[in-house]
């Protein structure tokens, strides 16, 4: 309904919607994993069931997350790009402020979402403070999301600060939907049965985070 109220319409019955003789065909990329093929083939026939042509493509790690202007993600050279973040407690709001876009630092941007911040009347022209080291590839700008973001990084946790504006942040980011999450990994190990002090952690990138209190058998006593 939303793509027929845009002007996107099935005119020649081909299954692809079309709007003055162009069709909906979008690029859609991510790193050349198995898991990660079998995403995009699922995503790409719901989004045909939608009257989307998603034409899919995989690039090497190196190339896909290659640094700006030649990588596909954080050069923002791709149509749609499918790759994971990981996460902490912490929402990480930060991903998504408008001082965070990357791109070339001698260059100005317009956002298409909020053109005119300030209110005047004329689109504000916008730097990449971050040059091509900022994480925010999907150009996601909110004026009122960069406030509460930066809100709640500045305040610590424990204050009613930190809380209300990281949750203010999450509500702002449901609404606008930057990015679509798709889905979280499960985190998998195992050990002899009488390991102790191995814990699982979700926020830490090996599971070897605390291995100096590893212990099996008779030193766990």
């Amino acid at each position: 309904a939303l793509l027929a109220e845009a002007g996107w319409t099935d005119t020649d019955g081909d299954g692809i919607l079309d709007k003055d003789g162009q069709p909906l065909s979008v690029t859609y990329e991510t790193t050349d994993a198995a898991l990660r093929r079998q995403v995009t083939a699922i995503l790409a026939e719901s989004m045909k069931a939608c009257g989307i042509d998603a034409q899919l493509a995989y690039y090497p790690a190196g190339e896909f997350f290659a640094d700006g202007p030649d990588g596909k993600v954080f050069g923002r050279r791709s149509d749609l790009a499918q790759f994971a973040w990981l996460t902490g407690v912490q929402p990480a709001c930060e991903l998504y402020v408008s001082d965070f876009v990357p791109g070339d630092p001698a260059e100005t941007w317009i956002s298409i979402m909020e053109p005119d911040v300030d209110g005047d009347g004329t689109p504000d022209e916008r730097t990449f403070p971050m040059a091509w080291g900022g994480q925010n590839q999907t150009g996601y700008a909110n004026a009122e999301y960069d406030q509460v973001c930066k809100t709640a990084l500045s305040s610590l946790p424990g204050e009613p600060a930190y809380e209300e504006n990281h949750k203010q942040a999450q509500v702002l980011f449901s609404q606008g939907l930057p990015v679509a999450p798709l889905f979280l990994r499960l985190k998998l190990a195992a050990t002899r049965s009488d390991m102790c002090n191995f814990f699982m952690d979700p926020t830490a990138n090996s599971e070897m985070w605390n291995i100096e209190e590893f212990g099996y058998g008779p030193l766990c006593d």
